[in-house]
């Protein structure tokens, strides 16, 4: 693998005390998932859609680790044509300058980013007087190509703090189980009859399909039973997460907010 022609995303921790290793994971393992989330939706061929972060480098000292991108098929580095790597440093700006700097532009974050968004600042967080830069290299530290961000103890807490709030806000809870508001549903399968084998699938929440319940007759008819298509539909709705020995089993649609056309 050749670094010098190739986009590294550095991550720079400069530390007062030890950093714990749970720490360290978290934060590491939020870059990843936050990376891989990223690039599932807006990598411009199905080798960038899969890429994922992977160590090149950690440097003595202060904490420099040094995070190129590979696809999974083949483990191949991409070089010129990608601007994967710089635009995911300006994702993670862009969330710094959300939560932060107040900016009004809203970076797209599923209840999944939220999470790691939060677990993404665990380094600087737990450190009064440490930060962490993130800054896109080629090759070494004196080829800076993007000066990206830098994250201290206070911005740290006040990330965590607004990405938990935002998680409650989108999730309640009932008597029953979760509600998520305002997520995006897909049907995966319409079956004859009332309520028997219909399923669905929510990307934010799970890639798998549940069973599919409404909480009224009359959302059940709005959805599968009007003139559009269920299958060539999606559905902006707040759902309740059913479980069933401790594992989500079902969707049931509390509210229906927009219906949105998936036909080109």
């Amino acid at each position: 693998m050749e670094e010098n022609k190739q986009e590294i995303l550095r991550i720079h921790i400069e530390n007062s005390q030890p950093v714990e290793v749970a720490d360290f994971t978290k934060t590491m393992n939020a870059f990843g998932a936050l990376f891989a989330s990223f690039a599932q939706k807006n990598g411009k061929s199905k080798e960038e859609a899969n890429a994922k972060l992977y160590v090149s480098k950690i440097i003595e000292g202060s904490i420099d680790i040094h995070l190129v991108e590979l696809a999974t098929m083949g483990i191949i580095p991409f070089v010129e044509n990608s601007n994967l790597i710089l635009d995911f440093a300006k994702h993670i700006k862009s969330i710094y300058d959300y939560y932060v700097k107040g900016a009004s532009f809203k970076p797209e974050l599923t209840p999944a980013d939220l999470r790691n968004v939060h677990d993404m600042v665990s380094v600087p967080a737990n450190d009064r007087n440490g930060v962490m830069s993130v800054q896109v290299i080629r090759g070494n530290v004196d080829s800076i190509l993007y000066s990206g961000c830098t994250f201290n103890y206070i911005e740290g807490n006040g990330i965590q703090n607004k990405s938990d709030y935002e998680q409650k806000e989108i999730r309640s809870v009932s008597d029953n189980g979760d509600v998520y508001k305002k997520q995006l549903m897909a049907i995966y399968q319409v079956r004859k009859g009332e309520g028997v084998g219909n399923k669905a699938i929510i990307d934010a929440i799970s890639s798998k399909a549940l069973a599919l319940l409404f909480d009224s007759k009359v959302l059940e008819d709005e959805i599968l039973r009007s003139d559009i298509n269920p299958i060539k539909s999606a559905y902006y709705v707040d759902v309740m997460i059913l479980t069933a020995q401790g594992r989500p089993a079902a969707y049931k649609v509390m509210a229906l907010h927009d219906i949105i056309s998936l036909d080109e």
